[in-house]
């Protein structure tokens, strides 16, 4: 073979080769939560949850950041209202009905096992219509978010409702936001929690652990397809 075919080649092999995912460990979530699910009962059925907040930024990033090593995560229907100036909701496709529209999908960690839109997540809801966001997010938090505009000084609540499903029988008796069972590594760890998010923009990311290479080449949209493989359909 010549030199340009030998450098084709290695091409072509580095592009198409299996990527290779690193899970991250045991990684918290970042700081500056409105409301923290820790230390609450896990939910096996649809629970709704509320926070209210003042605004400090003509823009709000509302943002949804949860873990659920052993299982997942269903959340459905949610709103935000402001208080003050009467108004109705102000989230748009808080159900879910239009897919991802309106939202981000920020996989704030990297975790190679992030949601999806879907019309059941293993056995949970729907709550209400069609769609759902599931998410079975491992040793990170994955997150959703979406910026409404918001009056400073305006109190606003915000509400969801959220199921779960424990797939490995190690859920802990509540909430808490790492895995302390010794596993740190994959979907046997029992860190499960959620937080919201109310600032002028996403939350600070995390720190990564993914294997370097093919992870940078290929991008984060195969991290999602990888993980959604691995846990969606396990």
């Amino acid at each position: 073979m010549t030199k340009k075919g030998l450098v084709l080649a290695g091409i072509l092999t580095f592009l198409f080769a299996t990527p290779v995912f690193a899970s991250p460990s045991n990684l918290p979530p970042p700081s500056g939560w409105i409301l923290a699910l820790t230390g609450e009962s896990i939910p096996t059925s649809y629970q709704m949850y509320s926070v209210t907040f003042t605004a400090t930024n003509a823009d709000t990033v509302l943002t949804f950041a949860m873990r659920n090593d052993p299982g997942y995560f269903g959340l459905d229907n949610v709103s935000m209202v402001d208080n003050t100036t009467s108004s109705g909701n102000l989230v748009l496709n808080g159900g879910f009905e239009s897919g991802l529209a309106d939202w981000m999908d920020t996989n704030m960690y990297g975790a190679a096992y992030s949601g999806v839109v879907g019309t059941s997540c293993h056995g949970i809801g729907p709550y209400s219509g069609s769609y759902e966001w599931c998410d079975g997010s491992t040793q990170a938090y994955d997150a959703i978010a979406q910026t409404i505009a918001t009056k400073v000084g305006n109190s606003y609540t915000i509400t969801f409702w959220l199921g779960s499903v424990d797939l490995n029988h190690t859920y802990p008796a509540t909430f808490q936001p790492l895995s302390t069972n010794g596993d740190v590594t994959d979907t046997y760890g029992n860190g499960v929690d959620l937080f919201v998010y109310a600032q002028g923009t996403l939350p600070p990311p995390g720190t990564t652990t993914p294997e370097p290479g093919t992870l940078a080449l290929l991008g984060t949209g195969l991290l999602g397809i990888g993980g959604l493989g691995r846990k969606l359909f396990a």
